[in-house]
C-alpha cells in the first residue's frame, strides 16, 4: 500500500521532489507538461556504500600496488556488485565497470526547461534575505559535482541535514596547498577556480548527506548545474564535514598525465605498419582478464593520420566492435593534434596524449576494460602509416560477469544538424554507466555551444540538463574566448585558435566521469543541442564512452493511472479532496515533445493505492508524472500503510 499526503507549502515548493522516484525538473511555463500516472520499477540491488580500507595504489603515480579484489574471492559471492560511490570510485578505479544497481543519479540545474538559452533563471526559489537556492534535496544522497559560473552569486552557503555547514568563496577553490577550512577539504583538483578552468567555479569532491542538502548563492547566480546520487531510504551515510579524508584521492588525480596503471602485470608489445583502408590486427588476449593500459607511440609526421585512425576492440567473440572510434577522440582530443608549448596536449587522468623526450606522440588509455574470454584489438586507417609502437598491460579479472559491463566507445557524426531538434549521440538499452564524452564542433569561428540532455531509464524528461557544452567540459564563457586547457577530468585541449602552423580541426572538449559517472538500468539516451537554440548548421562529431551490457537491471512492475476508472479499481485507489481534470501540455524541452491531452487528478488531501511488486526484487523506485504548472506542490509518501513520524519521501 502506498499512501500520499498532498499539501501546499510555498516555502518548501522545491522539496516536492522528495519521492522515491526519479525527479522531474520544475517548469515555470504551462506549455511544458507533466502529470498523470505512477510507475514502479524494480531494481535488483543489495549492497550500498562499502568502506574502502585502502587505495588501489600505494604509490599514486608509480601505481605498483595490486588492485583490490572484490566479491569474487569471497566464499559466498553477492548477488549484486558492491557500490563504490563518491571518492571511493577513484580509489577503486579497477571496479569502474561495475553495474550500479540501487543508487539513482540525478541532476539539478538552472537551465531553462522551455528550451531557451536563458540558463541562469531557473532557481529553486529566492529566500527572504535574497539568497538564491540552487540545490535543495532530501537524503540519503551524495553530491558529486557542482558547477557555478565564475564568481556569480558567490559566496555560496552549504547546509547539511538542516544545519548550516560552511561558506565557500571563489578564493577557497583550486588551492594546491590549502592550510585552512573549507579549502583544505577540497584541494585542487577536487575543486577548480575560474582561472584554472577558464570560466567555472567547480566543486568536484563528494559530499554525503543523510537527511538534506541545500546550496545557496548569496547574490544573483550565474549558470549552475549539479550531479548527485539518491540512495534508497534507510541507507546510512555519514554527513560530510571538514575532516573528510581526501589526500589520497587528491594525490591520485594529481598524477594526471602520468602512467596510473599497475606495472607488475602481464604485458604485450610490438610494432605496426598500417595499410590504408584495411583492418590491421594489433593483439588478441585471452580472458577472463582486464586491460589496464593501452598505449601507442607515433612519430610527429604520422600523428595526425594516426589520430584520425579508428581503434577497434571486439569483446568475447563480437562480430561488431564495442570500441569503434578515432584514436584521438579516445585520448580526449577530438580536434587538432599539435604540441603545446607549455603543457601536454591532453593531460587527463584516465586518458591522454603527450610528447615524449624523443619528440614522438604518445597516446595513453587507462580505462579499465574487462572481458570474459577474448579481446581482439585492431586499427583501421584511411592512409598508410608506419613505425607505430604499441603496448598493452592486463591482469586477471575473476569478478562475476553479471557484475560488470564491457567498455564501449560509440562514435557519431552529425554533418547537418536538424533545425529545432537536439542531436542524438547515444541511444542504448540495457544496463551500464556513462563515463565520458569527447565532442567536436567544426564551426570555423566558434567554440562549442548547446545544452546536454541526458535521459535515463525511459524517462520523458532529462535527469541531467546542463547549462551549456562548455560547462559540461568544465569551462565557461566559451573558455574565455577558446583558451585551451587540459585538466585531469575535462578540458578544451584544442580549438580554433591553435598556434599558427599547427593542426586545426574545429574545437573539441573532453569530460571523463568517475565519481560522477551516470548509471542506467534500462535505457540511456544522450542528446545535445546544436547551438543555443538548436540552430547551428555546422557539423558535430562525438564519441561517447560507456560501460554496459544488454541485460536490464530494472523492470517495469506496475503503473497506476489515477484518472482512469479501471486503473483506480484495480489498484484500490482512494483519495480525499480530489478533482479530475483534462490537461493539454507537453513534457519538458518541446523540441522532442508534442502537445498531448490526458486526464489527471488534483487533490489536497490523501491518496492511497496498491502497486504490484515482484517478490524477488530487492528494491523499487516510484516515478510520478505531475503537472508542473501548479506551483507550491509537496507530496509526502508513506509505504505499506506505515505512517511514521516522518514520511518515506
Amino acid at each position: 500500500m502506498v499512501q500520499v499526503n498532498y499539501q501546499r507549502d510555498k516555502i518548501n515548493m522545491a522539496k516536492e521532489r522528495k519521492e522515491i522516484m526519479r525527479k522531474s525538473r520544475h517548469i515555470y511555463s504551462c506549455i511544458v507538461l507533466l502529470i498523470l500516472f505512477l510507475l514502479a520499477v524494480i531494481l535488483l540491488a543489495v549492497h550500498f556504500w562499502p568502506t574502502s580500507k585502502r587505495s588501489e595504489f600505494t604509490n599514486a603515480c608509480a601505481a605498483t600496488a595490486e588492485p583490490q579484489r572484490t566479491g569474487a574471492t569471497t566464499t559466498i559471492a553477492q548477488a549484486s556488485p558492491p557500490l563504490y560511490l563518491g571518492l571511493d570510485a577513484y580509489r577503486h578505479l579497477d571496479k569502474l565497470s561495475y553495474l550500479e544497481v540501487g543508487d539513482r543519479v540525478e541532476g539539478a540545474s538552472t537551465a531553462d526547461p522551455g528550451g531557451s538559452n536563458a540558463d541562469n533563471t531557473h532557481v529553486v526559489r529566492v529566500l527572504p534575505d535574497g539568497e538564491h537556492v540552487l540545490f535543495d534535496q532530501s537524503g540519503p544522497g551524495i553530491m558529486t559535482f557542482m558547477r557555478m559560473q565564475e564568481n556569480y552569486g558567490g559566496p555560496w552557503n552549504l547546509s547539511l541535514d538542516g544545519h548550516f555547514s560552511t561558506t565557500v568563496n571563489t578564493s577557497d577553490l583550486g588551492q594546491t596547498q590549502p592550510v585552512s577550512d573549507p579549502a583544505s577539504t577540497f584541494p585542487y583538483p577536487l575543486s577548480l577556480n575560474p582561472r584554472q578552468s577558464q570560466g567555472s567555479s567547480i566543486l568536484a569532491t563528494s559530499i554525503p548527506f543523510q537527511q538534506s542538502m541545500q546550496w545557496t548563492s548569496q547574490h544573483a547566480n550565474g549558470n549552475f548545474y549539479a550531479l548527485y546520487r539518491k540512495l534508497p531510504y534507510g541507507s546510512t551515510l555519514h554527513t560530510w564535514n571538514s575532516q573528510e579524508r581526501v589526500n589520497d584521492v587528491v594525490s591520485l588525480l594529481r598524477c594526471a598525465g602520468s602512467d596510473i596503471a599497475p606495472q607488475s602485470i602481464s604485458q604485450r608489445q610490438g610494432n605496426l605498419t598500417l595499410a590504408a583502408h584495411r583492418e590491421t590486427p594489433v593483439v588478441t588476449l585471452n580472458g577472463p582478464a582486464q586491460i589496464r593500459a593501452l598505449e601507442f607511440q607515433v612519430s610527429p609526421q604520422e600523428m595526425v593520420g594516426f589520430g584520425n585512425a579508428r581503434l577497434l576492440i571486439y569483446w568475447d567473440g563480437e562480430t561488431h566492435p564495442s570500441v569503434n572510434a578515432p584514436i584521438k577522440f579516445l585520448a580526449g582530443e577530438g580536434a587538432g593534434i599539435y604540441f603545446p608549448g607549455n603543457r601536454q596536449l591532453v593531460q587527463g587522468w584516465i586518458a591522454g596524449m603527450s610528447q615524449d623526450q624523443t619528440g614522438a606522440m604518445d597516446v595513453h588509455l587507462y580505462w579499465p576494460m574487462p572481458f570474459s574470454s577474448r579481446a581482439r584489438i585492431a586499427i583501421l586507417t584511411d592512409s598508410p602509416l608506419k613505425g607505430i609502437r604499441w603496448s598493452v598491460r592486463y591482469e586477471p579479472f575473476p569478478d562475476p560477469p553479471q557484475w560488470w559491463g564491457t567498455f564501449h566507445a560509440t562514435y557519431t557524426g552529425v554533418i547537418q544538424p536538424r533545425p529545432g531538434q537536439d542531436m542524438t549521440f547515444l541511444d542504448v538499452k540495457g544496463s551500464g554507466k556513462l563515463v565520458g564524452t569527447v565532442i567536436n564542433f567544426s564551426a570555423p569561428d566558434s567554440t562549442l555551444e548547446g545544452d546536454p540532455h541526458i535521459y535515463l531509464d525511459e524517462s520523458k524528461t532529462p535527469q541531467i540538463a546542463v547549462t551549456g557544452t562548455e560547462e559540461w567540459g568544465l569551462g565557461g564563457n566559451y573558455w574565455n574566448g577558446g583558451h585551451q586547457v587540459s585538466l585531469p577530468l575535462g578540458g578544451l585541449p584544442s580549438s580554433i585558435d591553435n598556434p599558427p602552423g599547427t593542426n586545426i580541426d574545429g574545437a573539441a572538449l573532453y569530460r571523463f566521469l568517475v565519481a560522477d559517472s551516470i548509471p542506467f538500468n534500462r535505457h540511456l539516451l544522450v542528446r545535445w543541442e546544436h547551438g543555443g537554440l538548436d540552430e547551428s548548421t555546422h557539423p558535430y562529431r562525438a564519441t561517447t564512452l560507456w560501460y554496459g551490457k544488454l541485460a536490464q537491471t530494472a523492470l517495469l512492475s506496475d503503473d497506476t493511472l489515477p484518472a482512469a476508472p479501471a486503473s483506480r479499481l484495480a489498484h484500490h485507489y482512494a483519495a480525499t479532496g480530489e478533482r479530475i481534470y483534462q490537461l493539454t501540455a507537453a513534457y519538458e524541452y518541446l523540441v522532442h515533445n508534442p502537445l498531448i491531452t490526458a486526464a489527471g487528478t488534483t487533490l489536497t488531501g490523501t491518496a492511497s493505492f496498491t502497486m504490484q511488486l515482484d517478490r524477488h526484487n530487492v528494491g523499487a523506485f516510484l516515478r510520478r508524472t505531475f503537472d508542473d504548472c501548479v506551483t507550491d506542490q509537496r507530496a509526502n509518501i508513506y509505504l505499506d500503510v506505515v505512517m511514521p513520524s516522518s514520511p518515506s519521501a
